[in-house]
């Protein structure tokens, strides 16, 4: 069987699972998927973003000391109402007393992409899901393994990996990359094309942002793809994916959030999909 093209571009996302402008960013690399596909492949560095909860200070967005919890709570809500995806801030007034570091989800993520690229990018997903929008503490290793398990990860090479300390080496080469290209902030994005020709982009970016750089670095190579907006294409693109958010479809799809929560209300209310809660709006998938 003949090897797949190599893409025509690549997008390098230095991340971390709590950070919420990277949860904000999921719309963005959604319509990115849905208009380019194989075209432009999207992989992940993982940042570090709280090495020590006790140590850690972000004065732009007041946060650090003993109030952290509640800072950034505060921060996450902010965020939400700008970038326009699920929040439950809530959560970090539960694992207050507990939390110490963003860093074993990070390890955690590194763990499932020793086994399968694919599904880390999978359970990458659902780390966030379950820490921006479901209230899960993932920094607690039985809630990293529930989520490896439900994504299709082979349990105990994951537990193996974390144990072993293969999935921290494999992190902490993560570190060295963002201090090699000067990553301190994220989410943070590389775009290089075939040639080796690359930019970066530090913090959250529109999509727009992404068309100009593609045009700049691959020209009238990549081809554009047409996203209907019938309500056959909306299943579809819930299909795919398994579980979305309201922003993400009005992104994709270019709809105001109020149109884009009226039509996926409609198809639940019609049977074709399901709704959850997701802190302060919904996810939408198939049941």
């Amino acid at each position: 069987m003949p090897a797949p093209d190599p893409p025509i571009l690549e997008i390098i996302q230095y991340t971390d699972p709590y950070c919420t402008w990277c949860w904000g960013s999921e719309p963005v690399m959604r319509h990115i998927e849905e208009t380019y596909g194989d075209q432009v492949r999207i992989g992940f560095v993982m940042g570090g973003l709280v090495k020590n909860a006790g140590q850690f200070s972000d004065p732009l967005n007041k946060i650090g000391g003993p109030k952290m919890a509640e800072q950034v709570a505060g921060h996450w809500e902010e965020a939400s109402h700008r970038h326009g995806m699920p929040v439950d801030a809530a959560v970090w007034l539960d694992m207050k007393d507990e939390f110490t570091s963003t860093w074993p989800a990070n390890i955690a993520f590194k763990a499932a992409e020793l086994q399968d690229r694919e599904l880390a990018k999978r359970f990458l997903r659902r780390l966030r899901e379950a820490a921006a929008a479901e209230r899960r503490l993932i920094h607690r290793r039985e809630v990293q393994s529930a989520l490896a398990q439900e994504v299709g990860l082979d349990h105990e090479r994951f537990i193996l990996d974390m144990d072993s300390g293969a999935a921290e080496a494999a992190f902490r080469r993560d570190l060295q990359e963002c201090r090699d290209k000067q990553v301190t902030g994220f989410p943070s994005f590389q775009i290089r094309n075939r040639t080796g020709e690359e930019f970066m982009f530090f913090g959250y970016q529109p999509y727009t942002r992404f068309v100009d750089l593609f045009g700049r670095l691959a020209g009238s190579e990549l081809k554009i793809r047409d996203i209907g907006t019938d309500d056959d294409d909306i299943l579809a693109f819930v299909h795919k994916y398994g579980k979305v958010a309201t922003r993400e479809a009005a992104e994709v799809f270019s709809l105001k959030m109020s149109e884009a929560r009226e039509r996926l209300d409609r198809l639940a209310s019609e049977g074709r999909i399901e709704k959850q809660i997701a802190g302060n709006d919904w996810f939408y998938y198939t049941g």
